[in-house]
């Protein structure tokens, strides 16, 4: 009997060895082994020999926020943030590099920061495990945080699923922005790792466990593509006779600011052909986008009416046929109903005084 009962007691953690074991399911193992579609290193930073990219998202031109300070706060206060960030503009790739089993986070975080170094790019920041931050981690990658997430295009169910879970459940982080060159012309590399062990996403996250995960952010200075149609004077002439307005996207405004830049030129040349081509009186609506506080958009809205009303002054049109208005408010107070699926807002939209009378004669109302 008792030969019976320590033969049945060894069987136990055997077949608890088992299960902590057990195989991974062989779609998301496929997942995790091969490339994403359409995904391809980046030649300044390459990867980690033997991973594999599992996400990847590449943007020609945009704006990102880089880490350059450790979180405040812990991860259930609503002020949590990172106490410093180093945004920048250009041609942005992100790509999560899953690794094979038995890598540390810090040897594959020190090939990435060891070769970059090489290269030339210095440390502006880098923190590893509470230097970091108490909600460095959610802050960086979270599940439900959509615009923190690495996505690319013609994904599967599967490779899907590691959108949200990977990061999930990590330790052992690390991260770092280093940077090369000065001022305009600054390249930033993010490098952030950490070991996967747990997570709250099912078999998902149990396939990544005690497995390196890196996210490698590249933002390389790029000048933005200018493919804005400028309104020329014969379609302006069209869009008030047929709608009373017109939209124009080709006036350039930096962020928070309402002088012109130089590349509007050719828009405001358009504009000054129509107005001196006829007599007609047109209302000036400066728009923002729908960032920040209503009553400083309206403000910066009217400041960008007044600047076109001022450079058209230049060619030589009378100061009484340009009325500036501003958006938000006067805008919204003031839609016409003139054609559906004519849009309202708009980087600068004028009104024609002589064609709105015309519509409202006709028993066109204001929404």
């Amino acid at each position: 009997m008792h030969n019976v009962l320590k033969s049945s007691l060894l069987v136990l953690p055997l077949l608890i060895s088992s299960l902590a074991h057990a195989a991974t399911d062989p779609a998301y193992e496929k997942v995790l082994t091969t490339d994403a579609p359409n995904a391809k290193d980046h030649p300044l930073t390459g990867r980690y020999q033997g991973s594999s990219i599992l996400l990847q998202t590449r943007k020609a031109y945009d704006e990102f926020s880089f880490p350059a300070g450790p979180a405040t706060e812990p991860d259930y206060s609503s002020n949590k943030k990172f106490s410093k960030v180093q945004k920048a503009e250009g041609a942005l790739t992100r790509t999560v590099y899953i690794v094979p089993k038995g890598r540390s986070s810090l040897e594959v975080f020190r090939n990435f920061t060891d070769s970059l170094a090489s290269k030339g790019f210095k440390p502006a920041f880098q923190c590893d495990n509470d230097s970091c931050g108490p909600s460095f981690k959610n802050l960086k990658y979270n599940w439900n945080e959509k615009r923190t997430h690495v996505q690319g295009e013609g994904y599967d169910a599967n490779r899907n699923r590691f959108v949200q879970a990977v990061f999930d459940g990590v330790k052992d982080l690390r991260y770092t922005l280093l940077q090369k060159g000065t001022g305009p012309a600054t390249t930033y590399v993010g490098v952030y790792a950490a070991l996967n062990s747990g997570g709250a996403m099912g078999d998902v996250t149990d396939s990544m466990n005690d497995r390196v995960a890196v996210l490698v952010e590249v933002l390389e200075p790029k000048a933005m593509e200018q493919n804005i149609v400028t309104v020329d004077a014969d379609a302006i002439s069209k869009e008030l006779a047929a709608n009373g307005a017109v939209s124009f996207y080709g006036l350039y405004f930096d962020t928070d600011k309402a002088v012109i830049k130089p590349e509007s030129k050719p828009q405001l040349d358009e504009m000054a052909k129509y107005l001196k081509g006829n007599t007609a009186a047109v209302y000036i609506v400066g728009h923002t986008d729908t960032q920040g506080v209503l009553d400083y958009n309206m403000t910066l809205s009217g400041k960008r009416a007044q600047a076109v009303v001022d450079a058209l002054k230049t060619y030589g049109i009378p100061d009484g046929r340009l009325i500036p208005k501003v958006s938000g408010r006067w805008l919204h107070a003031h839609p016409m109903r003139l054609k559906p699926g004519v849009p309202k807002i708009a980087a600068l939209k004028w009104y024609c005084v002589d064609v709105l009378r015309y519509f409202l004669a006709r028993g066109w109302v204001w929404s």
